[in-house]
């Protein structure tokens, strides 16, 4: 499958933005140098300060939001908002767990779960910065930050559905969500329960081609694609001002999961001897054969998941001190059927009793075996950070952050397989403490500013302790500077030690039977069984990283900005799931495969494994616009970016006014706070379609990876991932991706577009295997918005529509699934196009009411 790229994609997309960094840089040095002389008559523009609870520091936001545009968005809660802001809030430094580390009204949180459910009514502005500002709250430098100004007066009751389908049917997803929200001067509380229910997609419904055996018995009707479950989630936060500048917050939330998947028919290979009445060969043969006497087998997962956490922020003689506590405890519950003992069949095949092409054996076929496998973690987090200004140098003030922590995992796990019980206990506590430190060069010192900007250092440096693994130490120093407003540059460097994960060492060992594996050595699809579990051998990995970053907000282009940022990583001892099973891979660890004496592939363990090196080097870069149209803007917007020059002073730390004090504030703004009060769905707030006039939003990024290499082990030949290996079965690294966002609403009718792109990859299958190539892949996502409210006389005339939103969402719009192919240009059973993805284009309606 070919496809040609977008104009707005293509290489050319790489040469215009260059030469548009080009031209910004230029256009900035010269509109600089202009000094318009004072006229009295000349109006005077009041630049409105920051937010009260905005994150006070010299790193640039990658984006900065306020309440009309993020209604712009259409979403819900603030984990919908996250979803779509995911090209802006995911770490580039491609480490990381990958949701952004979020603050509320600067302030830390014991978790993400204290604000994911809060409507997106309630958010006043929201600011996301790079991975640097972490340390500064007593994180590790490889997330970002996002930063969630809450409004100070704010009550809401909403209720949503949701339905979907894939548009090649056989599955259905429904769910319902509510939400109550109280939000106060002093205090906040928030309840979410949300019900999910999914229906199952079996290989039949998609036309999975089967080997031979399978096709004679139907199998696709007895193996999901997707496994049919249930989900049920129930979360709550409350927090409160004690005074005195201290607030304390508490949340807490239960989460159950239920899956249940068919895995097929038992199965064996029955040897048939010479001698047998029922031979259909002269010589001996074997014959690999389903049996229908017993039902499918079944895979049962079950997950619960309780949690609970606590904040605690104050502010003491000028330093700002946290303490946060988080507790989750995990159960997960696996049953696993697999085939019967043969034994007793295979003897009556030998003395000629039974025929080996039967439907029903009787008591000669033993039934399905079931193995248990049930885990149990506990893990307790705790931190403390101080944050403050220890000195004052004539270019400015120093600031540092100090941390302490402990943390404790426990995971107790058991598996019992073909009656044979493991256990496994493992524990881990871990102590650690670091501080970071942030010097300005040139801030306050007007005469080195003018000559080169402002320009600051920042270090810092960590030590844990763990019982497990001994001491393991992380260090980090980095620049910031800012030559000219709105151009700023970035630079850090990184060094940690990192042990494995708890449950990387010692989760369960599980078999799953009948999974579809495809095998280079002999270019064919087979079922395997598969090993999955801990692994008690995996060392320390140790990370080297560098970042690079440039961040363009040009005066004279308003709510435009260019980002620019280069990452190279090398990790050493890494570990990592067991990768795709090329002839590479199998000559590296060929212990964890297993084949029959015909040389079939039968089994693989994919318990984790450890690389001893991995490389990777990327540049990313993009662009991001945004527009008001259609109403009059207001002076002393707080959303603009504030000059240099410009910037408040007030107070020891240059912390701004909250501009609702001031009496600059904007009237619309002002407005917005009123529609949204109480959650009146009559409201023209920013929750509810925002005032007249429209909005539009569009980013587009390009990732360029120019390195992606991994080193199993000293003697073995490294893996290109660029060229023709591969450690994932959806092939090699691309090398290029790009993104695109964009997004348009006026008077609550809007859209939101998400595009990704990635190029095409190819595995080499060695000298005697078949190689795959992987097509590029193209992926476009729409949903569309409509706030009722907006629609005349409509919710006049049935008022049960008052403060409703419809939503319909289109995933995959052109249903583009990856294409393989091998040396042939055959697509390999296990490449399947239902198999790489059985939901494919996927419609959801969904309406939500605010009460």
């Amino acid at each position: 499958m070919t496809k040609t790229l977008p104009p707005l994609l293509g290489p050319r997309f790489l040469g215009a933005s260059i030469l548009v960094l080009s031209f910004m840089t230029v256009g900035t040095s010269a509109y600089a140098q202009v000094v318009e002389p004072y006229d009295e008559d000349d109006e005077i523009v009041v630049i409105a300060e920051r937010p009260r609870g905005s994150v006070i520091t010299d790193v640039p936001p990658v984006i900065e939001l306020n309440a009309d545009d993020i209604a712009s968005y259409g979403v819900s809660s603030v984990s919908d908002l996250l979803d779509e802001l995911s090209s802006q809030t995911s770490s580039s430094r491609g480490r990381g767990s990958g949701r952004p580390i979020v603050l509320i009204n600067g302030q830390r949180t014991s978790g993400f779960r204290e604000i994911r459910d809060l409507p997106s009514e309630a958010i006043k502005n929201i600011q996301v910065f790079p991975e640097e500002l972490a340390l500064q709250y007593g994180y590790r430098p490889d997330q970002r930050v996002i930063n969630f100004i809450l409004k100070d007066d704010f009550i809401g009751f909403s209720a949503e559905a949701e339905y979907g389908v894939p548009t090649q049917g056989g599955q259905g997803v429904a769910e319902i969500e509510s939400t109550i929200t109280r939000i106060s001067k002093n205090s906040r509380l928030n309840l979410n329960v949300e019900y999910e229910n999914k229906t199952a997609i079996t290989e039949a419904e998609r036309d999975i081609i089967q080997n031979p055996a399978g096709e004679a018995v139907n199998l696709g009707q007895f193996r999901t694609l997707s496994a049919p479950s249930d989900n049920i989630e129930i979360n709550a936060s409350y927090s409160r001002n004690l005074g005195d500048g201290i607030s304390l917050s508490v949340n807490g939330g239960y989460v159950f999961s239920k899956s249940r998947g068919l895995s097929g028919l038992s199965s064996g290979t029955i040897d048939i001897p010479a001698s047998s009445p029922f031979a259909t060969s002269p010589d001996d043969e074997t014959l690999f054969r389903y049996f229908t006497q017993f039902d499918p087998l079944r895979r049962t997962v079950e997950t619960n998941t309780l949690q609970g956490g606590a904040a605690l922020n104050g502010n003491l003689s000028g330093w700002q001190w946290s303490l946060t506590a988080d507790y989750t405890r995990d159960q997960v519950n696996t049953t696993t059927e697999d085939s019967g003992d043969l034994g007793a069949l295979q003897a009556a095949v030998n003395n000629g009793t039974a025929n080996p092409f039967a439907s029903d054996f009787g008591p000669l076929l033993a039934p399905p075996v079931t193995d248990y496998a049930r885990s149990v973690s506990d893990s307790i987090n705790s931190l403390a950070t101080i944050s403050g200004t220890p000195l004052y140098l004539p270019s400015g003030a120093v600031s540092t952050t100090f941390r302490a922590g402990y943390k404790r995992q426990d995971l107790n796990s058991r598996d019992i397989s073909e009656g044979v019980t493991t256990l496994t206990d493992l524990g881990r506590d871990n102590f650690n403490a670091g501080f970071n430190i942030d010097i300005p060069l040139a801030k306050e010192n007007i005469d080195v500013v003018e000559a080169i900007g402002e320009l600051s250092v920042n270090g810092n440096l960590g030590y844990s302790e763990l019982s497990d693994f001994g001491g393991l130490l992380e260090y980090g120093f980095g620049l910031n500077w800012e030559p000219i407003d709105g151009l700023n540059f970035t630079a850090s460097a990184i060094g940690e030690e990192a042990a494995p994960s708890i449950q990387q060492l010692g989760n369960p060992v599980i078999v799953t039977p009948n999974v579809n594996i495809f095998d280079f050595a002999t270019g064919e699809t087979v079922l395997a069984s598969i090993t999955t579990g801990g692994n008690l051998a995996l060392p320390a990995e140790k990370r080297r990283d560098i970042k690079l970053a440039v961040n363009y907000e040009p005066k004279w282009f308003e709510d435009m900005r260019f980002i620019a940022e280069y990452v190279r990583n090398n990790s050493k001892n890494v570990a990592s799931g067991f990768p795709l099973l090329t002839p590479e891979i199998e000559a590296a660890f060929p212990d964890r495969v297993t084949r029959d004496n015909t040389g079939r592939l039968i089994a693989i363990d994919q318990r984790p494994v450890s690389y001893s090196n991995v490389r990777s080097e990327s540049i990313r870069y993009g662009l991001q616009f945004s527009k008001r149209f259609g109403q009059r803007e207001e002076r002393g917007d707080s959303s603009r970016r504030t000059p240099r020059s410009a910037a408040p002073s007030d107070g020891a730390n240059g912390d701004a006014k909250p501009s609702g004090e001031s009496s600059q504030a904007p009237q619309q703004a002002q407005a917005g706070e009123r529609g949204g009060r109480r959650g009146g769905p009559g409201g023209r707030g920013p929750g509810m379609g925002g005032p007249s006039g429209g909005h539009w939003r569009l980013s587009a990024y390009h990732t360029i990876r120019l390195e992606e290499s991994v080193l199993i082990r000293p003697g073995v030949q490294e893996l290109d991932l660029l060229n023709g290996s591969a450690i994932g079965s959806s092939g090699g690294s691309p090398r290029h991706k790009f993104e695109l966002q964009a997004g348009w609403s006026k008077n609550g009718l809007g859209f939101r577009l998400q595009g990704e792109h990635e190029t095409a990859t190819r595995v080499n299958g060695g000298l005697t295997g078949s190689d795959l190539r992987f097509s590029d892949l193209t992926t476009l996502n729409l949903r569309v918005f409509m706030n009722l409210d907006n629609r005349g006389d409509l919710t006049e005339k049935v008022p049960f529509l008052k403060g409703g939103r419809l939503s319909f969402r289109i995933d995959n719009i052109f249903n583009d699934i990856q294409d393989v192919r091998d040396n042939s240009g055959m697509v390999p059973l296990r490449y399947q196009t239902g198999l790489i993805d059985p939901v494919g284009r996927y419609v959801e309606l969904s309406f939500r009411k605010r009460f």
